[in-house]
């Protein structure tokens, strides 16, 4: 009887906020879109109203896909229906900060940002088109193809900040593309290893053989800085390690933290092959 009493409280609560409602469940994504602002503005070498809005919005962007997430599994009785009108609300109050930070950039002139929605437009297409044949929110060419659109962040930051297109916009966006998606190879293949589960070590390898390859290429053509190169040989070096044999993860967290450090002092090794 009382354990009735006791369960009853627990089954009446609708609008309980959980993190899960608002915080992406992959935790390094954090740094496929903070990094490449961090390299846009450290390029553009330019902090303004115009560049807060970017990271302002493109946060509230970049959070809007986890209350959508759960909303839809809810609206499709694959989750909890408790969750769908604060997911709901959320939802929408990310939507308003996105809309007004967009507003406010228009507000200040910056009508070249809407050359982003051509690239951006693609991504969603190709991604939509994956999901639709997929179960799961989780594949790897759905990683893939998010990791290319956070690293949009560049491109924005760079255009928000001195309000014009040139070429460094474009090719700084496919350094932090290239990054972002050989780090998705990588941590699969190591989360695969950890699991124990089997992996197809061919398409990484060559991943990042052709990122090499192709970020070379582009430094002797002299459109990108030498120095750009170097974090690109270090990860082909890394993918070969992990070619080799499986290498499973003895602390998850740990490894979260190395792969944050990874990217970032990529980052700044590009920042600074643009400045120096």
């Amino acid at each position: 009887m009382s354990s009735m009493t006791d369960s009853q409280p627990q089954a009446k609560r609708p609008s309980q906020f959980r993190k899960q409602l608002i915080l992406p469940a992959e935790h390094g994504s954090w740094s496929w879109l903070l990094v490449p602002f961090l390299v846009g503005t450290a390029v553009s070498q330019t902090f303004n109203l115009p560049v807060i809005l970017v990271l302002v919005g493109g946060l509230a962007f970049f959070l809007l896909r986890q209350p959508a997430t759960v909303w839809l599994r809810a609206r499709q009785g694959k989750g909890r229906r408790s969750d769908e009108p604060l997911a709901l609300r959320i939802l929408l109050l990310l939507g308003g900060v996105v809309l007004l930070n967009g507003l406010g950039l228009l507000w200040y002139g910056r009508f070249i940002m809407i050359t982003l929605l051509l690239p951006f437009g693609l991504l969603m297409f190709a991604y939509l088109q994956v999901a639709q044949g997929s179960q799961s929110t989780r594949t790897l060419r759905m990683e893939l193809i998010g990791a290319a659109a956070l690293a949009l962040m560049a491109p924005a930051v760079m255009l928000a900040a001195l309000g014009q297109s040139y070429a460094t916009v474009w090719l700084v966006w496919g350094l932090m593309a290239a990054q972002n998606v050989l780090g998705v190879f990588y941590v699969r293949q190591r989360i695969a290893d950890t699991h124990k589960r089997p992996f197809n070590r061919q398409p990484q390898l060559w991943s990042h053989i052709v990122g090499l390859v192709l970020v070379g290429g582009t430094a002797v053509a002299g459109l990108i800085p030498w120095l750009a190169v170097l974090p690109f040989a270090g990860f082909l070096l890394r993918a070969s390690w992990t070619f080799q044999q499986p290498r499973p993860i003895d602390n998850v967290k740990k490894f979260g933290f190395q792969e944050v450090g990874v990217e970032l002092l990529s980052g700044a090794l590009i920042a600074i092959g643009y400045l120096v």
